[in-house]
């Protein structure tokens, strides 16, 4: 059995706070350390099934961190070269975890994240490499159709339904595809994006940079805007100092995006006078301390 073989089957654990429970999929729980374990893998899985990849040959993603980390595991799994291009803002953490995995790592200026996917499509067409394509790519949203959303069905054993799922988006692959399985069991669920407050693309603003790394990439990418029902936005400060609370109050050692979906959540709750909400804890907090 390879490591990759274990990537899901993670709890879903419940946060409380007064009389509302905010209820985390630990994803930090997979073998690289994040959600992008599962989208990672189903492609390489696809890829190699449909003949389009080798042992011996070059893989190439754009990213802010985690899928880069997850690619780069497999590849070290699998006998890939793995090339990362992503913005030079990402904490140093991150990239020394790509490089620990055997990855070249590649760097753009800082929040150009339409940068690093131009000059990935670049690279691929010109030497060959495969492109993960992780932005368009729809197996990012068939995985957590197929498994995460699903996964998180049977793990719920409240009698009610939830009332919404909450979640911050870098691609959307993991809104989308839990999304549209968790509507298709409970069809009066709410659907609620997150992003940066300094970075609130899909709430009309202009980009910026911000600290909450993993999600508001700077486009919506894969996300259907007619699919959610509300957009919140996190400021980077508020993201970290929830973070940092969930360690030493819950511990649960995780990264800045899991604070923002635990604060919009339970913002979210409050403010609907609503009890019960779904959210990621995407990734393990180790590779923020320089941020933090």
């Amino acid at each position: 059995m390879r490591l990759s073989d274990n990537v899901g089957n993670t709890p879903l654990i419940p946060i409380t706070l007064g009389n509302l429970t905010v209820w985390g999929k630990a994803e930090f729980m997979n073998p690289s350390g994040s959600v992008k374990d599962r989208m990672a893998t189903y492609i390489i899985n696809l890829a190699e099934s449909y003949g389009l990849i080798k042992k011996g040959d070059t893989l190439c993603e754009a990213t802010s961190g985690n899928t880069g980390i997850a690619f780069a595991m497999l590849a070290a799994e699998r006998g890939y070269k793995m090339k990362i291009i992503m913005p030079s803002n990402m904490s140093e953490e991150r990239k020394s975890m790509m490089r620990f995995y055997g990855a070249e790592l590649i760097q753009v200026d800082e929040g150009d994240f339409d940068g690093a996917i131009e000059m990935r499509d670049d690279l691929c067409k010109a030497k060959g490499w495969y492109n993960c394509n992780q932005f368009h790519n729809p197996w990012n949203i068939e995985v957590h159709f197929n498994n995460t959303g699903e996964e998180i069905f049977k793990q719920w054993k409240n009698t009610t339904a939830p009332d919404a799922f909450i979640l911050g988006t870098g691609t959307g692959g993991t809104l989308m595809g839990c999304g549209q399985k968790l509507k298709h069991y409970w069809k009066n669920m709410k659907i609620v994006a997150v992003e940066p407050a300094e970075r609130a693309v899909m709430s009309g603003e202009q980009p910026g940079l911000h600290g909450i790394q993993g999600i508001g990439d700077g486009s919506k990418f894969l996300v259907d805007l007619d699919f959610v029902d509300e957009i919140k936005t996190v400021k980077t400060k508020c993201a970290k100092t929830i973070a940092k609370y969930m360690a030493s109050k819950y511990g649960l050692f995780v990264g800045i995006s899991a604070g923002a979906n635990v604060k919009a959540s339970f913002e979210w709750l409050r403010d609907n006078n609503k009890t019960n909400a779904i959210t990621i804890l995407c990734d393990r907090g180790e590779r923020y301390l320089s941020c933090l």
